[in-house]
C-alpha cells in the first residue's frame, strides 16, 4: 500500500519533480513539501492590469500585453549575443532586448500573444524593456502568471521560474487539506492574524495588495514567535537545572580591584553586582554582557571568575581566535599574577604533549583559570569544578558552542557570554532571549573618540607623512588589508603586496611586521606581543586583529578598501585604536571607483562611533538573515522578519511569549503542543540543548 504524501515528503516525488530536479531545490532549502511552501517570493510582480505601449512612462515599470511582431538575434560586441523581439498593441511597438540568451527566440514566436514587464526605456525614441520578465499566455498562464499579483521566487541552476511557480500553485492545491495551524489561537485573535492555510495561499498567490500584506505580517510575527518561545524554553531549561550558589565576594576580588591604577566605572560596577547576584541564587547564570570596544568587558569577566575561584570552583575563558586568547591569557596573567592564582593558556596549536600536562591538571582541580579558544570544548578537556564558563565575542560560537561551554561533570556551571558587537535591542529580546541581558554602556575616563576621516587616492601620500609623524612621536599603528594576497582578476590591494612596498618604501625608517591568518599561532602570537611591547612601530594585517587586540599605544588605524568589510567589522577595526589617552585616528582609505551605496554606507560609518546606531544601520542595510554571520553560527534565521522594520512587533510579540511561558512553561500543554511540535521540528539542533 502506497504510504499517504504529506508535508514532510521529499520533494523528488512531486509531479514533475524527480531526483535530478530535487538536488537543484535542496541548494535552496527545498527539501519536503513543507520547506516548498514555506519558500516565500523575494517580491511579486504587478500584472492585475497592462499598461497599453502608447501611455509607457520612461523610468517607470510596467507591464505590457501584446503580441510578437518579430523574434531573432545578432552578435554583439566580444562574445555576447543579442536577442531583440519586438511585441505590438493596438497603439504602438515595444523592443525588448537580451544579451546572451539565444533560447529566448526559440520560446518567443512570431504571433505569440505574451506579457511583458520590465523598466521603460528609451531606444532610437522607441520604448524599450531590457532583460524584461515575460509569460507565453495559454490557459494556465492565464491563472498563475499575468492578470494578478505574480510571485517572483528566488532561484539556482537548474530551476526556472515558470516552472517553479506552477509547481508551488499545484503543491498548494494538492496539499491544501495537510496545512494545519499551530499558532496559539489566543494569539491569532489578539492579533487578527490570518489562519496558516488562508496566509500561504496569499503569501504565494495573493488576490490584491492587502491580503498579500496580512499573510506577510502572519509569517513575520510567526517566525518571531517561534524563535523568541525556542529562546524562552532554552532560558526555562536553565532555570530547572540546579546550578552553583556561591556566596559574599572574598578576599581575592577585593584585592584585585584594590590594586588596580583605575577605578571601576559605574557601568561595570553595576552589571558586576547583576553577575554578582545570579550567581548567588543557586540557579545557573546565562547572561550576556554587551558593551562597546574598549569599555572593560574582560575586567568584569575576571572578576566574575576570581569570584568563583575564592570560592574553591574553577573557571574557562574561550575566545574565539589564538591571538586573543594569548592576549587575554598574557593581560590576565599580569593582574593575577600576585593574588597566586593559577592559569594556564590552551588553544589549537598547544603542543600535544604540554596539552596533555594542561588537561590532566585541570581534570585534577590544579588550574584554576583556564583560557583558550574552542580547544576548551575538546573531548580531553575535563573541570570537575567548573564554575563559571566566559564566552568572548559569543556570535562567532553562536548558540549551540555556548551551550557545550557549559558542558561538565559537576553541578551545571554559570555562564557569561560577552560581545563588543552591538546588538540592537529588538534582535537581543529574538536571537538572545535564553540569555539575561547587562550593559557596560560607558567608557572609561579619560578616553577620547577615535576621528575617522576619508582618504581618496590623490591624499595617500600626505595621509603616509602623518602616520610617519606620529610613529616618530612614539605612538604605533596598523595598516589593515581585506585580503593575504592578490587575487587574479580582483583589483585589490593585499596585505602581502603592500607589506613589500610599504616596508621598503614610506615606512623603512621603522619596524614594520605583517599578520594574517595563514602565519602559524605561535608566530602570530611573538608578533602582537612584540607590536604591544613597542618593539613593533606599524602593523601591516587583515582582520586577524579585528577582535580584542588591545594596545594602548597604537593611536593610528588605516583601512583600505574598506566597501569590503561590513559595519560591524569596521566598528571592531577601529575599536583596536582609541584604548588609551592619546587622541587616535582612523583613516579610510577609497579606491578609486566606489559604488554610490557603498560610499553612502562608508560615509555614514566616519560619522558616528556609536556602536548601536551602526549595528541597526548595518541590519537595515544588510537584511537580517545573515547579520553578524548567523547563518555559520548556528544561531535561527530570518527569511520574512527585520527586527528593525518591525521592532513594534518585536516587542508584542516578546509580552505574548513571556505570557504564553508564564502560564505554561513548558508549551506542554494541549493547547500549546502543536506549537511546541513546530518549533521543536524547526530547530532540532537548538532544542535539544532547550528544556525539552
Amino acid at each position: 500500500m502506497q504510504k499517504k504524501l504529506d508535508l514532510s515528503t521529499n520533494v523528488q516525488f512531486l509531479h514533475g519533480v524527480g531526483p535530478v530536479r530535487a538536488r537543484s531545490l535542496s541548494r535552496l532549502g527545498i527539501n519536503c513539501v513543507d520547506d516548498l511552501l514555506m519558500h516565500f517570493p523575494r517580491t511579486w510582480l504587478d500584472r492585475s492590469s497592462a499598461t497599453p505601449i502608447s501611455e509607457l512612462v520612461v523610468d517607470s515599470n510596467a507591464t505590457v500585453c501584446g503580441e510578437v511582431l518579430t523574434s531573432g538575434g545578432r552578435s554583439g560586441r566580444g562574445r555576447k549575443s543579442i536577442q531583440s523581439v519586438t511585441i505590438g498593441d493596438r497603439g504602438g511597438v515595444l523592443t525588448c532586448t537580451w544579451f546572451g540568451q539565444p533560447y529566448i527566440t526559440k520560446q518567443l514566436q512570431t504571433g505569440m500573444k505574451i506579457l511583458v514587464s520590465g523598466k521603460v526605456q528609451l531606444h532610437n525614441s522607441r520604448p524599450q524593456f531590457v532583460h524584461p520578465d515575460f509569460e507565453v499566455l495559454t490557459s494556465e498562464s492565464t491563472k498563475l502568471h499575468s492578470g494578478r499579483l505574480v510571485p517572483v521566487y528566488p532561484l539556482t541552476s537548474g530551476i526556472g521560474q515558470h516552472w517553479l511557480r506552477g509547481l508551488t500553485y499545484r503543491t498548494l492545491e494538492q496539499f491544501s487539506n495537510e496545512i494545519t495551524e499551530f499558532l496559539p489561537g489566543s494569539l491569532l485573535r489578539k492579533h487578527k492574524l490570518q489562519n496558516r492555510r488562508a496566509a500561504l495561499q496569499n503569501m504565494h498567490f495573493p488576490e490584491d495588495e492587502a491580503s498579500r500584506t496580512e499573510a506577510q505580517k502572519r509569517f513575520i510575527y510567526e517566525e518571531i514567535a517561534m524563535i523568541q518561545a525556542l529562546m524562552g524554553l532554552r532560558k526555562s531549561g536553565h532555570t530547572t537545572n540546579s546550578g552553583i550558589k556561591l556566596h559574599k565576594p572574598g578576599d581575592l576580588t577585593t584585592r584585585l580591584v584594590n590594586g588596580l591604577p583605575f577605578q571601576l566605572t559605574s557601568a561595570q560596577r553595576k552589571v558586576l553586582g547583576d553577575i554578582l547576584r545570579d550567581m548567588r541564587t543557586g540557579l545557573p547564570m546565562h547572561r550576556l554582557l554587551q558593551g562597546d570596544v574598549g569599555s572593560g568587558k574582560t575586567l568584569v569577566a575576571l572578576l566574575a571568575a576570581l569570584f568563583v575561584i575564592e570560592q574553591g570552583w574553577q573557571a574557562t575563558i574561550m575566545a574565539p581566535t589564538e591571538v586573543l586568547a594569548r592576549q587575554h591569557g598574557e593581560s590576565i596573567l599580569k593582574l593575577i599574577e600576585p593574588l597566586g592564582i593559577s592559569m594556564e593558556v590552551l588553544t589549537g596549536s598547544t603542543p600535544s604533549a604540554q596539552r596533555r600536562k594542561i588537561t590532566a591538571s585541570a581534570g585534577n582541580g590544579e588550574i584554576d583559570l583556564l583560557v583558550g579558544t574552542h580547544a576548551l570544548l575538546g573531548d580531553d578537556v575535563c573541570l570537575p569544578n567548573l564554575g563559571l564558563a566566559v564566552v568572548d565575542e559569543q556570535h562567532r560560537f553562536g548558540v549551540i558552542q555556548r551551550g557545550n561551554a557549559s558542558k561538565v561533570e559537576s553541578s551545571t556551571p554559570h555562564v557569561l557570554v560577552m560581545s563588543a558587537t552591538p546588538i540592537p535591542r529588538s534582535l537581543s529580546l529574538t536571537l538572545y532571549g535564553d540569555l539575561d541581558l547587562s550593559l557596560i554602556d560607558e567608557l572609561p575616563p579619560g578616553r577620547k573618540p577615535v576621528q575617522t576621516d576619508l582618504i581618496q587616492p590623490a591624499q595617500l601620500d600626505s595621509m603616509h607623512g602623518l602616520v610617519c609623524n606620529r610613529v616618530k612621536n612614539g605612538q604605533q599603528a596598523y595598516v589593515i588589508y581585506p585580503v593575504i594576497e592578490e587575487t587574479e582578476g580582483q583589483d585589490i590591494k593585499s596585505a602581502t603586496e603592500e607589506f613589500e612596498k610599504l616596508s621598503q618604501g614610506v615606512f623603512s625608517d621603522f619596524n614594520v611586521a605583517l599578520l594574517h591568518g595563514r602565519i602559524k599561532g605561535s608566530d602570530k602570537a611573538e608578533i602582537m606581543s612584540r607590536f604591544a611591547a613597542g618593539e613593533i612601530d606599524i602593523l601591516i594585517a587583515t582582520t586577524v586583529i579585528e577582535v580584542g587586540v588591545d594596545v594602548a599605544n597604537s593611536t593610528t588605524m588605516v583601512i583600505h578598501h574598506p566597501e569590503r568589510f561590513g559595519l560591524a567589522q569596521l566598528h571592531q577595526l577601529r575599536g583596536r585604536v582609541g584604548r588609551g589617552e592619546l587622541q587616535s585616528w582612523c583613516h579610510l582609505v577609497l579606491d578609486k571607483w566606489v559604488a554610490p551605496e557603498s560610499f553612502e554606507r562608508i560615509r555614514f560609518f566616519a560619522s558616528t562611533n556609536d556602536g548601536f546606531k551602526l549595528a541597526e544601520e548595518d541590519l537595515r542595510r544588510r537584511g537580517p538573515g545573515d547579520i553578524m554571520g548567523v547563518r555559520q553560527h548556528g544561531l535561527p534565521t530570518f527569511s520574512v522578519a527585520n527586527p528593525i522594520r518591525d521592532a513594534e512587533l518585536v516587542k508584542l510579540c516578546s509580552q505574548d511569549i513571556k505570557e504564553l511561558l508564564d502560564a505554561d512553561p513548558r508549551l506542554s500543554s494541549e493547547y500549546n503542543r502543536a506549537f511546541k511540535n513546530r518549533i521543536e521540528s524547526s530547530f532540532k539542533q537548538l532544542f535539544i540543548h532547550s528544556a525539552g
